[in-house]
């Protein structure tokens, strides 16, 4: 259990002790392995769907729903918001749409609009977009994204299906794992350290972790 608003998007958190978990009432908290629950940067009502974290500076961040905003939180301090771009030209203004975030091996980020497209947008944090791709089958809703280094590969929850997905960095389905005990799955997190996938309940705030062999 946790604290979360509607949990939305899940990464490390930067001191490597538990989470930083996206609400979408209210911005970014701070979770530990057990679910205590504190605030990370919390602000009016901040939708934000998904966060991230740059493992080599600690710099965090994260999505605005409605606004299509890509925002970043510097390392050490997290205090001042950095709007980084807007992705005008798809869902602006809508709440279906910028819904995940993930930092990638080569230092840019991508980005999941949930539907109508679904689009895999690379987004650099100095050039902006630099490339997307539309996912047509296997997956019916991007609910959050997750970079799997170990395996070159993006990991998927799609809260329609109740599916978690390992796919290709172009969003093509490698594996399908049901999850249907979750009601609502819009974030994810690979823990290789515990051998496991987190996968975070926005209806009931709960984490769920779901245990791998050779993950």
């Amino acid at each position: 259990d946790t604290r979360v608003p509607e949990v939305s998007g899940l990464c490390l958190a930067p001191d490597g002790n538990g989470f930083l978990a996206a609400s979408d009432e209210n911005g970014v908290y701070a979770v530990s392995w057990t679910g205590e629950t504190t605030p990370f940067h919390v602000e009016g009502h901040l939708d934000c769907e998904g966060v991230t974290m740059d493992p080599a500076t600690g710099d965090v961040y994260y999505i605005v729903e409605r606004k299509q905003e890509v925002r970043r939180l510097r390392a050490p301090e997290y205090k001042e918001s950095e709007l980084l771009g807007v992705i005008k030209d798809v869902g602006f203004r809508t709440n279906s749409v910028l819904e995940a975030i993930t930092w990638m091996n080569d230092g840019t980020l991508m980005l999941g609009n949930q539907a109508k497209p679904r689009l895999l947008i690379r987004f650099s944090p100095t050039e902006g977009i630099i490339g997307r791709t539309e996912i047509t089958e296997g997956i019916d809703d991007i609910s959050d994204l997750c970079y799997d280094p170990v395996r070159n590969a993006l990991w998927i929850p799609d809260s329609e299906l109740r599916t978690i997905n390992l796919c290709t960095r172009e969003g093509k389905v490698i594996a399908s794992y049901p999850v249907p005990f979750i009601d609502n799955g819009e974030s994810l997190y690979v823990d290789r350290d515990h051998q496991c996938i987190w996968v975070g309940d926005d209806t009931t705030s709960k984490l769920y972790k779901i245990s791998f062999s050779n993950l």
